[in-house]
């Protein structure tokens, strides 16, 4: 049975997570676009710029998330691959 990571990991994790949410919004909406962002996932501006600045996400936020802008989950966790789960991206 795997380990759990130590709390440092979680930090880390959860922040590196938080920027690239931040990242994927800044790419569709742009650095101003948070608002529009949080109306289309349906939940308060404030609620979005607390998730992009480490607070934890909640799972249904994130599948929220994926859903509207085609993140690849692979890449939300890890940073690594394609940022869009498609090859005809939001941004074409």
């Amino acid at each position: 049975m795997e380990k759990p990571h130590p709390e440092s990991d979680w930090r880390a994790v959860k922040s590196d997570l938080s920027r690239r949410l931040r990242e994927i919004r800044v790419a569709i909406y742009g650095e101003h676009g948070g608002p529009i962002l949080a109306k289309e996932l349906g939940i308060p501006y404030r609620t979005l710029h607390n998730y992009e600045t480490g607070c934890t996400i909640p799972a249904h936020a994130i599948l929220r998330f994926i859903e509207v802008t085609g993140a690849h989950p692979h890449w939300l966790l890890t940073g690594e691959g394609e940022r869009f789960a498609e090859s005809d991206s939001l941004l074409s």
